[in-house]
């Protein structure tokens, strides 16, 4: 079976401990791996994924150049195991430049968290950056919603999808992590929107879960792990109980993220 995860954070080993400590800290939760591109290999091998979808957050404008080189580094050393999409920050001076940049490293999209980087979704800046970014057919994977935070609920979400209609969007964690239960009602039924289920499966029960997955349709739903927070089988696991069908499960697994990235050629 094609199992792609479509959600994981990797780090240069030097900082990748620390980086996931601070997730765990951000988060108040365990981070249950290293963060490590080794522990993310060994971990996908062992559970049969076949692909990963491989980025990091630039905290700062500053710090996206760099994450850009090592997520570019990553995919060329494994191709056949990486996916990769850039970093970016709204606030970024020569935002377009970084843009041209990341499609000549060749990454195939843009991941953002507002809540780490604290801009709201919604704000003119983060606006022209979505706008940038559909010009260049550049799809965005963004961390949705937080109970706590201001930064990305899936109302500004929505508003800046009315904004920006030509923007494609992998709306993480169901579409809002925390506020599952009306992330949906806000982002579901959009032609450009995706979500995949990443630290969503452990709050929901199999039930919850499938309910919301039909909300949006099962073709608009990505597998994802949210490595290094969870261990990747056991993620895996927690899908795999979810009451799908097979050709449910097929989509989420690996076809919709398939289509979403112009690789399906059947």
């Amino acid at each position: 079976m094609t199992i792609i995860d479509t959600h994981a954070h990797i780090y240069p080993d030097k900082i990748a401990l620390r980086a996931s400590q601070s997730i765990a800290d951000f988060y108040e939760m365990p981070v249950v791996l290293d963060g490590t591109v080794g522990t993310l290999l060994q971990k996908g091998a062992e559970a049969g994924v076949t692909r990963h979808l491989v980025h990091s957050v630039a905290v700062t404008w500053e710090r996206a150049a760099s994450i850009n080189d090592f997520i570019a580094a990553a995919v060329a050393q494994y191709p056949d195991k990486f996916v990769g999409f850039g970093a970016m920050h709204p606030d970024h001076p020569e935002m377009e430049k970084e843009l041209d940049r990341i499609l000549a490293l060749g990454l195939k999209g843009v991941k953002l968290h507002p809540d780490f980087q604290k801009f709201m979704l919604d704000d003119p800046a983060a606006l022209r950056l979505f706008e940038a970014m559909a010009e260049r057919g550049l799809p965005l994977l963004v961390h949705t919603g937080d109970h706590r935070y201001p930064y990305s609920t899936p109302e500004r979400m929505a508003r800046a999808l009315d904004h920006v209609p030509r923007l494609k969007a992998i709306c993480a964690h169901l579409g809002g992590w925390s506020v599952w239960s009306d992330a949906w009602k806000m982002l579901a039924g959009r032609e450009n929107v995706y979500v995949d289920t990443c630290s969503s499966l452990y709050a929901l029960t199999p039930e919850e879960a499938v309910k919301i997955i039909h909300r949006y349709g099962a073709d608009k739903v990505l597998f994802g792990t949210d490595y290094p927070m969870w261990d990747t089988a056991e993620e895996l696991a927690r899908f795999m109980a979810l009451p799908l069908t097979e050709d449910e499960r097929e989509m989420i697994l690996h076809k919709n993220f398939e289509r979403l990235m112009g690789e399906d050629k059947a």
